[in-house]
This record gives C-alpha cells, structure tokens and sequence, in this order.
C-alpha cells in the first residue's frame, strides 16, 4: 500500500490564495489538508466549505481557550508549531508536511514515491527549496508568475557574477529560507517545527521533486513580510532569522519612506534579468517552469482572482491598521 500524506499550514493571507493553497495540495493527492486561519475570514471559509479532505480551524479566542496551555502565542511561528503539532498527533496519515501559504510540492507522485522508499530510520525526509523570482522583461500580472532559482552551493565566487554588490542580501543565492520543509513521519513522536522536528532527527533528502517556495506573492507582499519581522517583539525569537533576511528588513526599514528606493530594493531582491537569468541558467540553478494553479481551482468548481492588483488591494485592507502604524507611506500611491 503506497504511503499518505497530509499538508498543515496556519495562514492569515487574502482568500485567493488560501483557495489556490487547498485545492492545488488535493490535486497532488493530499489524503488531508489542514487549514487553521488566524483569524476568522468568512470569504475564504466560503471557498473552503465544499472541498473534500479539507478541514479548518478558525484560531478565535475560543480556540485558544481551548487549547492547552490556555492562551494564544504571541509570535505567528509558535501558532504555527502549536497548531501543527495538534495535527501531527491526530492525523490519519502516515507523513505530515508543515508549510506556509507560499509554498507549493510540485509533484505529489514523486513524494509519495520518495516516501515509500524511505528507509525505517529516517525519521522525517526533506524537501529542497525552488524559489520564485520574477523575469525584469515580463512585469507581474499574476500572483503565481515567474520562474524559479535554486540555492547555489559555490555561491561566494559565483554570487558576484549574478547580484554584485548585493550579495549580502542572498543567503546562497536566494532571499528566503534554503532548509526546505520536511515531511514528518507520523508517530515517531516528533515535535514539529517550522522547517524540521525538533533535535538533530535521522532524515533523508527528497531529490526528484522541490517546494516552490514564493517568499511573497507580490511586491507588497513581500513588502508586508519584511515589515512584520523587522517588528517583530524584541527578544530571542529574532534570533531565529540569518544574517541575510536581517540585512533585508533592515535595509527595507530604512528605504521605505521613499518609493523610489524602496521599490529598487525590492526589484533588485526578486527580480533578475535576461543576463543574470542566462547565468543562473548556465550554472545549473535556473528553472523555467511555470506554476500555474487555476486547474487545480477549476477542477474543484472554484474561480478566484489571481491578479496582483486584486492581492494588493486585499493585503492593503486588511493590513491597514498595521501599515497605518509602521509604514504609512505604502498606503499612498506611487
């Protein structure tokens, strides 16, 4: 009997994208997908409600109430750790994969091949990261647009071939995490963390398939990110981010009272053109192929809006208050 596995994620992300999120993991074959939002989101509740082998949890004060140890978390990853782990000790799957909103397998038939192969030992097996980046010459017309880079090992001489000065933006070529996410065997008594379970665990390496990991789905969103980590409560969960990703949001911090500034920085951040493409591309670390999850929506009976400008007036009302406070500059247009 081949393997299952089941997806979590804790997500407080325009409704689109929660959508785009079920139905593409049902599509790969999910047994089960869990989805706890972070706050109540009646629309997304809505295109959520008819999909089979999706079950969701609304993370309201009761729900806190509810859970031991009787209170909500205040960082977003110890919510997310908490409510994985409620999975990961009820699901009827035999793999558990924790991951965000962003992040995408690409091909279910390979994990679950992957996953039979494992041997008893490995306790968790790891699935390497593809990261969006977007091409200069095609502006961003859909949430999901863009090509994919891959982490590169040689990364400090070759770096300076393809982002110059920029280097100490990338953590070996990309801008978000290269650790991937991990499929966690169920019953192993694992507690489950952000990228891996807890300890140094015996693991393998998934290599036929990748998490396309979008580290922001538009500018803003990116944007958002940033923000939200550089203001984060001061203490030691801000040690949980590399030397890169701090180098971003302090840089970003600095640059986002003046529009000009900010979106170079974040232009420069992700997006590469046809030269540093053809580099990448020559090195081994390029991917071209697209993402496209509106089969998976369709296939479901759902048509949602995928267009950035859609996504980025979502994020920019339900973020108001936030940006109101931090960044009131990203409030008014360029």
């Amino acid at each position: 009997m081949k393997p299952t596995w089941a997806v979590v994620s804790t997500m407080d992300e325009p409704a689109p994208l929660v959508a785009a999120f079920a139905t593409h993991y049902l599509s790969i074959g999910a047994s089960e997908v869990h989805i706890f939002l972070d706050r109540a989101d009646p629309e997304a509740e809505a295109l959520l409600a008819g999909l089979p082998r999706v079950f969701v949890t609304v993370c309201d004060e009761a729900y806190w109430q509810a859970s031991k140890p009787f209170r909500r978390p205040q960082m977003h990853f110890s919510r997310q750790c908490r409510n994985a782990q409620r999975v990961y000790e009820s699901t009827k799957a035999d793999w558990l994969l924790h991951c965000d909103a962003d992040e995408y397998v690409r091909d279910g038939e390979a994990v679950v091949e992957a996953l039979a192969k494992a041997p008893e030992i490995a306790l968790y097996m790891r699935l390497l990261v593809a990261e969006r980046v977007g091409l200069a010459e095609e502006p961003q017309s859909g949430i999901f647009d863009g090509v994919f880079r891959y982490g590169i090992k040689d990364f400090a001489s070759f770096g300076p071939k393809v982002y110059g000065l920029l280097c100490e933006f990338f953590r070996d070529g990309v801008t978000g995490h290269l650790a991937g996410k991990a499929f966690n065997r169920v019953g192993a008594g694992l507690q489950i963390t952000l990228h891996s379970p807890r300890g140094r665990q015996p693991h393998r390496v998934i290599r036929s398939t990748r998490l396309m990991h979008f580290d922001g789905m538009t500018r803003l969103h990116f944007m958002l990110k940033l923000l939200r980590r550089a203001h984060e409560p001061v203490g030691t969960a801000n040690n949980r981010h590399g030397a890169s990703r701090i180098t971003q949001f302090e840089a970003f911090r600095e640059a986002v009272q003046d529009p000009e500034h900010r979106e170079a920085l974040v232009a420069l951040l992700k997006e590469i053109n046809a030269e540093q493409a053809a580099l990448l591309e020559a090195h081994g670390v390029l991917d071209r192929l697209q993402f496209d999850p509106r089969p998976a929506l369709a296939a479901y009976g759902l048509q949602v809006d995928l267009s950035v400008a859609g996504f980025d007036a979502y994020l920019l009302e339900k973020n108001r208050a936030f940006l109101q406070e931090v960044a009131p500059e990203l409030l008014q247009p360029i």
